[in-house]
């Protein structure tokens, strides 16, 4: 039986591997035996912690959601003011510190990553009473954003600090997209 330490030490070199080869091969093409050998374990165990690529795809996200979840729960929505005690700076200091898995999950077509964290976006904004428009359109266009606002900044070479992507983050959620865009009509 493998020790906590052994498996949590085997686990981080699946989870490189994997960051590596979806990055390189893509998830469609990615096969268990290459995931063994970029992490130099044997087929065998892989299996004693994975079901097969799918699971471990699952087991990556669970990790991920369940970890922004407990940000949103545990810190208070942003306010007014600039500060990375509350839940979107908590956010932005896990993500940054997990860019590289992150990043792989965002944009592989295999993953429910992105929808899944959607969803608890969409319950720390809360509802829009005082929209002039739909609220549940302005709650799309606000979670959307958030994402997209996210995936570009981890995009980015090299990425920013999370300091910095999160005043950036702050003071774009005040602005029109004239402001944005600089156009002065």
């Amino acid at each position: 039986m493998e020790t906590d330490a052994k498996r949590l030490v085997t686990e981080v070199k699946i989870q490189r591997a994997f960051i590596q080869l979806v990055t390189t091969v893509g998830f469609d093409r990615l096969t268990v035996q290459q995931l063994s050998q970029t992490a130099h374990i044997n087929r065998g165990t892989f299996y004693l912690h994975y079901l097969d690529k799918y699971d471990l795809l699952t087991h990556l996200e669970n990790d991920l959601v369940a970890q922004v979840q407990e940000i949103f729960q545990r810190y208070p929505k942003p306010g007014t003011g600039a500060t990375t005690t509350d839940a979107f700076g908590k956010l932005f200091t896990y993500l940054y510190r997990q860019r590289q898995l992150a990043v792989v999950l965002l944009n592989s077509p295999a993953s429910q990553l992105r929808g899944r964290v959607k969803t608890l976006i969409l319950t720390v904004i809360g509802l829009a009473t005082a929209s002039p428009i739909s609220p549940a359109i302005a709650r799309e266009l606000v979670a959307q954003g958030i994402l997209d606002f996210v995936g570009n900044w981890l995009g980015q070479e090299p990425v920013p600090s999370s300091e910095q992507a999160y005043t950036l983050f702050k003071q774009t959620r005040s602005l029109s997209p004239q402001q944005l865009l600089g156009v002065t009509e």
